[in-house]
Order: C-alpha cells, then sequence, then structure tokens
C-alpha cells in the first residue's frame, strides 16, 4: 500500500511541477491581447477563449497537487477549535460520506462529456470556433487526479488515527 500512496502522491507532484508553467502562456495571452487591443486597436478573436481554457486547465490539473498539500479551500472556521484527533475523525468520515461520492461523480460525469465532446468533434461557439474535445478531456483527468489523491490521504488520516507518522506512506 505504501507503494501505492508514494505512487499516487508522485504523479500529483508531478503534474503540479509541470501545470505551474501554464501561468506563463496565459500570462503571453493576455498582454498580446492587451497590446492588440489597446495600441494597435485590432483585437483578436481567440484570446479570450484560450486564456479561458488555459486557466480551466491549470484549476483543474492542479486539483490533485493542491490537495496532496492541504490547500484546498475549507471552511475549517468550527473544526479548527476542535483538539487534533476529532479533526482526523471528521476528515475520515467526511471522505466516504461527502468527497468520495462527489469526486467520483464528477470524474464519471467528465468522461462522459469529454466522450461525447469527441464523438461529435466538438468545436467553440465563438468567431474562431477552436475544437473544446481536448480542452473537456482535462476535467476527468483533473478529477481523477483529485480522486486518487483523495484516497491516499485518506489513508493517511487512518495511519495517522492508528498512531502512524504524519509523512508515513
Amino acid at each position: 500500500m505504501a507503494t501505492i500512496l508514494r505512487l499516487i502522491d508522485g504523479i500529483n507532484r508531478l503534474a503540479g511541477v509541470y501545470v505551474k508553467y501554464l501561468i506563463l502562456p496565459m500570462t503571453f495571452i493576455v498582454l498580446y491581447e492587451v497590446c492588440c487591443r489597446r495600441l494597435l486597436n485590432s483585437p483578436t478573436s481567440w484570446a479570450f477563449d484560450m486564456t479561458t481554457y488555459v486557466f480551466g486547465a491549470y484549476f483543474i490539473l492542479g486539483l490533485g497537487y493542491v490537495e496532496l498539500h492541504g490547500r484546498h479551500i475549507r471552511i475549517d472556521i468550527i473544526s479548527q477549535q476542535l483538539p487534533k484527533k476529532i479533526q482526523l475523525w471528521l476528515r475520515i468520515l467526511t471522505f466516504p460520506a461527502f468527497f468520495l461520492p462527489f469526486v467520483a461523480s464528477l470524474t464519471w460525469a467528465g468522461v462522459e462529456l469529454a466522450a461525447d465532446s469527441w464523438a461529435m468533434w466538438e468545436h467553440g461557439q465563438s468567431a474562431w470556433r477552436p475544437p473544446i474535445y481536448p480542452i473537456k478531456t482535462i476535467l476527468p483527468i483533473g478529477a481523477f487526479l483529485l480522486l486518487i489523491q483523495g484516497f491516499s490521504s485518506f489513508v493517511k488520516d487512518i495511519r495517522k488515527l492508528k498512531g502512524g507518522s504524519d509523512h508515513e506512506s
């Protein structure tokens, strides 16, 4: 099991290392559009769509990495006031009750959405009409990365509850 957890953590760590670089093309696209629009009075037909797609990939593919490092958004106002052991119990209980059904459903729906998009060779509605089937494929990939990282976190939390190390994997 430790090997599987290290593999999951490694995959998400690697994804995070590479996904962070998507911020660079997104920045250049926005700068290019601003220059074309403001300086040359010649806006592009593709920059808005491309920025949306690149940011979507950046956000979705980074979900597992964020979970790996425990940096996702949580409402911890009440639970932070509780003892660490109770916080651990809450994380363990909420995984099968909330996280697992939601993220598994998101992954499944993403696969169906992507498959339908590929089947019809779907294109965007803008004047540029870019292919969006590759972009829609990113949703199930990112959701799956989050799902397996959630499983890894769940197993680690169970180990912590049993007295294992925080860094044991």
